[in-house]
C-alpha cells in the first residue's frame, strides 16, 4: 500500500514536471535531476519501509510461532512427564510383588503415597482392581469414592482400554488431558508389573494405578516463566480464538485451550526505527542491519529452546546424566566414528549389589540419594571423551574408545571397583552397596548398538551369578549358557505349575540317646525330562527368577503338614534370604502356623549367615517378629562364610548348624579339628546349642559328640526320605547308626 502511494505522488511530480518544462526549458536539467534525485531517494526510502514493514510481520509471525510451539511442547512435555512418572511407580519388583499379595494396602500408602495432600506427582490418585473397580481412591488426600469415568470423562475408558489390551508388556501405561469437576488435568495411568522379566504379575488380577495433576494456573503460570510467554492462561473450548494451542483429551475432543498475549516484537522495531529511516538513509541502512540482528537473536532463542528440549529428551532426570536413549545415540556416533578411524568401541553395563535392600530398608528418598552420589563418583573416574548414562533403577553404563587393538584400561576396572568398596555417607546414614560390571567391546565399530548393550548385558548377570563385586567380559559361550538358563527357568515355573516337586526329610539325632528328635525338610525336584535335578542347580535360579517365594511357602506348608502327624517330633525348614526381604513373608509364616495347628516351638527356620551380615538391621526386625510368632531361629551353614561372633550374639540364635566343610576338613588335618573346637567352645559360652550336618563316618560323630555337638545330622544315620518313609524311619525314633557312638 505504502509503494502504491508514493507511486502516486511520483505520478504527480512527473506531470508538474512536464508543466514545469513547457514554462521554464531552462530549468529542465536541474529539475530533472533534482527530480531524478526526489525519485530515487523516495524509492530508496518506500523500498526500506516496504522490506521494514515485512521483517516486522514476519518477526511477529514467528514470535507467535515461536510461542505456539513452546505452548504445544510444554502440553506434551507433561503428558511425557506425566508416562515417565507412571512408569517410575509401577515398573517396579518391590510393587509388582508386594501390591498383589495380601495385606498391601499399608505398603501402598506408604510407597505409592496416595493419602499426600501435599504431593506435587498428582492431586488425586487412584487404584483399580482387575475389573475397574476402585481399590483405593484419595483427592488432595483425603478418600473419595468418585468413578474415574464420572471424575475424568468416558474418554477415560478408552485410555484404560489401551493400557489394559497392552497386558504387562510395553505400552501398558497411557497419559492424557481431562475435563473434571475441578477443571484441565493430566492423567496418567499404568498396570502394576515388574521391572524384570524375573518377577511375573497375575494376569487375572491385574492392578491399574492412576494419577491426576490439575493443570491450575500456577502450572500455567510456571510454563509462561520457562517458555517466556506472556499472559499464558487457560481458555475453555468454546471461547478459543484463533491461533490458541488446543488441548484435546484421548477420544480427540477438544476440552479447553491455551492463550497468550502477542508481544509484536517486529511492530515496536517498527515505531521506532521509522524516524530515522526519514532522516537519513544511512540510518535506514543501520537500522537494517540491527533489525537482522534481531531476527536473529529470535531464531538463536528458538534454536537454544529446542537444543534444551532435545537434551531434556535425552538426560536422565534423577541423576543428570545420559538416559537410555541418551546413551544409545552416543554409542551410534561413536561407532560410526570408530568405522572411520578403525579405533574400538568399549562398553561396561554396571549393576549395584544390594540397591534393592538399600531401598527396601531406608526408603526411595535414600535410594535416590544413593543413585546422585554413584552419578556423581563415576563422573570423576571417566575419561573425558566417555560417555556416563543412568539406564534407569540401579543400572549406570560407561562407553569409551580405545585404539583398535590397544588393551582395554584395567585401571578404569579397578577405578569403579574400589569406588564401590568404600561406603557411601548419605546425610545421617552410612550405606554398603557393591557393583557386578560387564564389558563387551566392538572392534572397529563392526558391532551396532543394540548388540553391544546386548552383550555387555549378558556378562554382567554372568558377573552377578559368579558372586557379585567383579569385572567380567563377554565372550560367545554367555549366548549358549543365558539360553541353557532361560531353557531352565521356563523347566522350573512349569515343574511348579506341573507339581513337580516334592519334600525329602533328613532325621536330625540326639548326639547323646542316637534317637531321632526332629526332621528337615529338604526340597527335590524329580523332572520328567531332566531326571532328579540337583538344589545346588535349581535353587539359586529359583532366587534369582523370583519363583523362590511360592517353593518356599510349598516347602513350608508341606512340612507343617507332616509335622501335624509327628508333634513329637521337631520340624526344621530353610528359608531363602529373598523370602526374609519379602514384607509378606512374616503374614505367610503365621497363616500357615495356624492353618496347620502345628506348635510354633517345635518350628524352626534356618537362614545363612550372608543376609545378617548384609541386612542386619531389617535381619533383626524379622528375626523379632519371628520369634514373636514363637517359632525358632536357626543359623545355617555357620563356618563357611564370615562366621561373625559379633552377630552371634547381636541377633540371639536360637541353634547354630556348622557347615559340611568344617566337618570335611576334620578328615584333613589337625587344624580343621582344632578350628571346630574353638567353634563348639564358642558356641557354649554364648549358650547357643549346635547341630552338625553332614556325618558320614562313626568316628566323625563320635568326635563331634564328645566335643559338644548336641544333635547330629547326615547319611551315616540317614540318606532323605520321601514322606511314605517316615513311618519306617520313625518308628521307635532311633536312627540307622544307634548304638554306634557308643560302641
Amino acid at each position: 500500500m505504502l509503494l502504491l502511494t508514493l507511486c502516486g505522488e511520483m505520478h504527480k511530480l512527473m506531470t508538474n514536471l512536464v508543466h514545469i518544462i513547457r514554462l521554464k526549458r531552462q530549468h529542465v536539467v536541474l529539475l530533472l535531476l533534482l527530480v531524478s534525485f526526489a525519485v530515487v531517494v523516495m524509492s530508496v526510502m518506500a523500498v526500506v519501509l516496504t522490506a521494514l514493514q515485512t521483517v516486522a510481520s514476519t518477526t511477529n509471525a514467528l514470535d507467535e510461532s515461536r510461542s505456539r510451539q513452546a505452548v504445544t511442547g510444554a502440553l506434551a512435555t507433561l503428558k511425557s512427564h506425566m508416562t515417565a512418572t507412571m512408569v517410575d511407580y509401577t515398573v517396579w519388583d518391590a510393587a509388582a510383588q508386594a501390591v498383589y499379595a495380601p495385606g498391601a494396602e499399608d505398603w501402598i500408602l506408604d510407597n505409592f503415597d496416595l493419602a499426600n495432600g501435599g504431593s506435587k506427582i498428582f492431586n488425586a490418585a487412584y487404584l483399580l482392581g482387575p475389573d475397574d473397580n476402585i481399590l483405593m481412591a484419595y483427592r488432595r488426600g483425603e478418600p473419595f469414592s468418585t468413578p474415574p469415568s464420572d471424575f475424568l470423562s468416558p474418554a477415560f475408558a478408552d485410555m484404560l482400554n489401551v493400557v489394559r489390551g497392552a497386558g504387562v508388556g510395553d505400552g501398558a501405561e497411557a497419559s492424557g488431558f481431562f475435563r473434571t469437576p475441578e477443571g484441565i488435568a493430566v492423567v496418567g495411568v499404568s498396570t502394576i508389573r515388574g521391572a524384570t522379566p524375573d518377577v511375573t504379575v497375575p494376569q487375572d488380577r491385574l492392578q491399574r494405578l492412576v494419577f491426576v495433576l490439575y493443570l491450575d494456573q500456577a502450572r500455567i503460570d510456571s510454563i509462561a516463566e520457562t517458555y517466556l510467554v506472556k499472559d499464558l492462561h487457560l481458555v475453555d473450548a468454546a471461547s478459543l480464538p484463533p491461533g490458541a494451542a488446543m488441548i484435546a483429551d484421548p477420544a480427540g475432543r477438544v476440552i479447553a485451550g491455551l492463550t497468550w498475549t502477542a508481544q509484536s516484537p517486529g511492530d515496536v522495531s517498527f515505531r521506532h526505527a521509522r524516524p530515522y529511516v526519514l532522516i537519513a538513509m544511512a540510518i535506514v541502512g543501520a537500522f537494517v542491519v540491527l533489525l537482522v540482528l534481531a531476527g536473529s537473536l529470535v531464531i538463536g532463542k528458538l534454536r537454544g529452546d529446542e537444543i534444551a528440549a532435545r537434551k531434556m529428551a535425552l538426560t536422565d532426570r534423577l541423576s543428570g546424566l545420559g538416559n537410555r536413549l541418551g546413551l544409545f545415540n552416543g554409542l551410534q556416533d561413536m561407532l560410526r566414528q570408530a568405522q572411520d578411524d578403525g579405533n574400538d568401541v568399549m562398553l561396561f553395563y554396571l549393576d549395584m549389589d544390594g540397591f534393592k535392600e538399600v531401598n527396601d530398608v531406608y526408603g526411595h528418598a535414600t535410594g535416590d540419594r544413593l543413585i546422585m552420589s554413584v552419578a556423581a563418583g563415576l563422573a570423576h573416574l571417566i575419561p573425558e571423551d566417555a560417555v556416563l548414562a543412568r539406564l534407569g533403577g540401579d543400572e549406570f553404563a560407561i562407553a569409551l574408545t580405545l585404539r583398535h587393538g590397544a588393551q582395554p584400561p584395567q585401571s578404569l576396572e579397578a577405578m569403579i571397583l574400589d569406588f564401590f568398596s568404600e561406603p557411601f555417607v548419605l546425610g545421617d546414614r552410612i550405606v554398603v552397596v557393591g557393583v557386578s560390571v560387564g564389558t563387551a567391546i566392538s572392534t572397529s565399530g563392526s558391532i551396532d548398538a543394540d548388540e553391544l548393550l546386548r552383550r555387555a548385558d549378558i556378562a554382567m548377570y554372568r558377573a552377578k551369578a559368579e558372586g557379585r563385586g567383579r569385572t567380567i567380559a563377554y565372550d560367545a559361550a554367555m549366548d549358549n549358557a543365558l539360553a541353557e538358563r532361560k531353557s531352565m527357568e521356563v523347566a522350573l515355573r512349569a515343574g511348579l505349575r506341573k507339581k513337580e516337586f516334592f519334600v525329602a526329610y533328613q532325621p536330625v539325632v540326639n548326639a547323646r540317646t542316637q534317637e531321632i528328635v526332629g526332621l528337615e525338610a529338604l526340597l527335590r525336584w524329580d523332572s520328567p525330562q531332566m531326571g532328579m535335578v540337583s538344589p545346588e542347580i535349581f535353587i539359586p535360579l529359583a532366587e534369582s527368577s523370583g519363583v523362590i517365594d511360592k517353593l518356599g511357602l510349598f516347602v513350608m506348608e508341606e512340612a507343617l503338614r507332616v509335622a501335624r502327624a509327628w508333634p513329637q517330633i521337631g520340624i526344621s525348614i530353610n528359608v531363602s534370604p529373598a523370602q526374609f526381604r519379602n514384607p509378606f513373608f512374616i503374614p505367610s509364616v503365621a497363616h500357615l502356623l495356624e492353618a496347620s495347628g502345628v506348635p510354633p516351638r517345635t518350628v524352626t527356620l534356618e537362614v545363612t549367615e550372608g543376609y545378617f551380615i548384609h541386612n542386619p538391621a531389617h535381619a533383626r526386625g524379622t528375626i523379632e517378629a519371628l520369634n514373636g510368632l514363637g517359632v525358632r531361629i536357626a543359623l545355617d551353614d555357620f563356618g563357611a562364610g564370615f562366621s561373625s561372633i559379633g552377630y552371634l550374639k547381636q541377633f540371639h540364635f536360637d541353634r547354630l548348624k556348622l557347615d559340611r566343610s568344617m566337618i570335611v576338613a576334620l578328615e584333613d588335618m589337625q587344624r580343621g579339628r582344632e578350628m571346630l573346637q574353638a567353634t563348639l567352645a564358642l558356641a557354649a559360652a554364648l549358650d547357643i546349642p549346635v547341630t552338625a550336618e553332614g556325618i558320614e563316618t562313626r568316628e566323625q560323630a563320635a568326635f563331634l559328640h564328645q566335643c559338644g555337638c548336641d544333635q547330629l545330622q547326615g547319611f551315616f544315620f540317614s540318606r532323605p526320605v520321601g514322606e511314605a518313609g517316615l513311618p519306617t524311619l520313625l518308628a521307635g525314633k532311633a536312627a540307622r547308626g544307634s548304638g554306634l557312638l557308643s560302641a
